[in-house]
């Protein structure tokens, strides 16, 4: 579901006053690679996926451990077992609707 012009420009209105209409555009327009979901790849992502970032691909072929739960934010204990790129596309997913999270499970 996409934001129409007047909801967008209420939910992204501190972002548009600091950076205007066309740096707004230049952030949906961008597509981010993170390789290896760690805590700060993560963390790095949530701040681009809050302001509207266009999409965002997380390549990571390890599974979720105890220690990647007690490290990272976005990962929780239903996620030990799941693909580590899988299961943090979809919590930082949950953050914005108007992103498009995708994920590959390779090493």
């Amino acid at each position: 579901m996409t934001a129409t012009k007047g909801s967008k420009e209420q939910k992204y209105d501190r972002q548009l006053r600091l950076w205007g209409d066309h740096g707004q555009e230049a952030l949906e327009n961008a597509h981010v690679c993170l390789i290896n979901a760690t805590a700060t790849g993560t963390e790095i992502l949530k701040n681009l996926v809050l302001p509207g970032i266009g999409a965002f691909t997380i390549v990571d072929g390890h599974t979720v451990a105890g220690e990647d739960v007690g490290n990272n934010f976005f990962l929780s204990s239903n996620c030990i077992g799941k693909n580590r790129a899988q299961a943090a596309t979809e919590l930082l997913q949950e953050l914005n609707s108007d992103v498009s999270g995708n994920f590959v499970e390779e090493v």
